[in-house]
């Protein structure tokens, strides 16, 4: 195996920044610039290098987020790691090690063993891209830089860890980050995208929508609480201890369901769909238990049906097998089924009232509530008659004047 000293290394560092642009690297001997080694397979500049003290290893970052580890003996490659979401930064070895730490832009800080090319630490705590890091001599500490304007220090702990427990804590996040967004994306739709000046529905999470998701489960709550309440004090009313009722102030004078109408009014349209996905099933089960009493309003009928399919697509698997929704959505299919159709009717009756208008409107002036396509088309025809017209004068004069040509071309000829 060869060896290099601290200066060949260094020479090497230098050639590979010279060749940083391009996916090759190039490594030199330093007393006679003699070529060693040529390393290529990075797909994307190579931004980030470190060698091992022992000069067995050497590391490449790349902006095609992989690290690729060599043997300098061959300059065969070891292994390829996919390393970070974004283009990696910076690597460097623990001295006297083959431990690795790497750093890059999807802000995250991660310890590696180059010799079984496995991820053992993952650490967190940037909130912009980390452009660099520096381990002390011993190993016993490192420090980052990124472009959050902070410099992170990272102590070494005698607390042990153990490889895979943090593989579990890993996957459980893959696994719970793929659930999330399977769940905001579900009820989006994909490729369709909203019409020029409409309003899309939100596609992620945002601070509205989970401040939203807030306000309904506490007036869920506090409702539930005012509930109870009142059963008691019926309760307490038939064993004949006859007493006035208090109600919560915090209702401010509302009955439990109008309370959690109140809350569902004051949420933005827009916000809406997505804090009913961000939901427990748990309340969705509580929610849908109002919905008979909002029905009675006729102005809240399509906020209720809204509410509905949300719920159902979101919960329809659960309130399938619970029981206790069975009898709630019985309810709700006969209810809603009917006042949708006394919405109809109403729909149906105000559109016939204003088409009737607008005919004794138009037939006693053609100013007021004239159909714009029929204008424009009325318009269209008196131009074309006009030009019409016009061609049929020309036509005529031209005619006339021919006429009166040969006529005097034939006086002549008889002459």
């Amino acid at each position: 195996m060869m060896m290099f000293s601290w200066l060949q290394l260094a020479l090497m560092l230098n050639i590979l920044l010279l060749h940083c642009w391009i996916v090759q690297s190039r490594f030199f001997f330093l007393d006679s610039f003699k070529f060693f080694l040529s390393l290529y397979g990075h797909k994307l500049p190579v931004l980030c290098m470190d060698v091992s003290s022992d000069g067995d290893l050497i590391v490449t970052g790349s902006a095609d987020k992989n690290l690729k580890i060599w043997g300098l003996d061959f300059g065969n490659c070891h292994k390829s790691l996919f390393a970070h979401a974004d283009s990696v930064m910076a690597v460097q070895f623990v001295r006297n090690t083959h431990y690795m730490f790497s750093v890059g832009k999807d802000r995250l800080v991660k310890y590696w063993d180059a010799d079984k090319f496995e991820l053992l630490l993952t650490l967190e705590g940037h909130h912009a891209d980390v452009w660099g890091l520096a381990v002390s001599s011993r190993g016993d500490f490192l420090v980052t830089g990124s472009h959050d304007r902070s410099l992170h220090r990272w102590d070494r702990t005698e607390e042990p860890f153990f490889i895979e427990e943090e593989k579990e804590k890993r996957l459980e996040e893959m696994f719970e980050a793929d659930i999330e967004n399977a769940f905001e994306n579900k009820h989006v739709p994909r490729e369709e995208l909203p019409e020029e000046g409409a309003v899309a529905l939100a596609g992620k999470k945002t601070q509205e929508t989970l401040t939203a998701t807030d306000l309904i489960i506490d007036a869920l709550d506090v409702a539930e609480v005012e509930l109870q309440r009142i059963a008691e004090h019926q309760e307490e009313n038939t064993t004949g201890n006859v007493t006035e009722y208090q109600p919560n102030v915090v209702m401010l004078g509302l009955s439990p369901s109008n309370y959690v109408l109140r809350a569902f009014t004051n949420i933005h349209t827009n916000d809406l769909e997505q804090a009913l996905l961000a939901l427990p099933f748990s309340d969705g089960l509580k929610l849908l238990s109002y919905f008979k009493d909002w029905t009675s309003n006729p102005d809240k009928v399509e906020l209720v049906c809204r509410v509905t399919t949300v719920l159902l697509q979101t919960h329809y698997n659960q309130l399938v097998t619970t029981p206790a929704a069975r009898p709630v959505l019985t309810l709700l299919k006969d209810i809603l089924y009917e006042r949708v159709k006394e919405s109809k009717d109403t729909l149906g009756f105000n559109l016939a009232a204003m088409d009737h208008l607008k005919q004794l409107m138009a037939s006693r002036s053609d100013a007021l509530f004239r159909d714009a396509k029929a204008k424009l088309l009325e318009i269209r025809s008196q131009q074309s008659k006009r030009l019409e017209a016009r061609t049929d004068t020309k036509e005529e004069k031209r005619r006339k004047k021919k006429k009166k040509t040969s006529s005097d071309m034939h006086s002549l000829t008889g002459f």
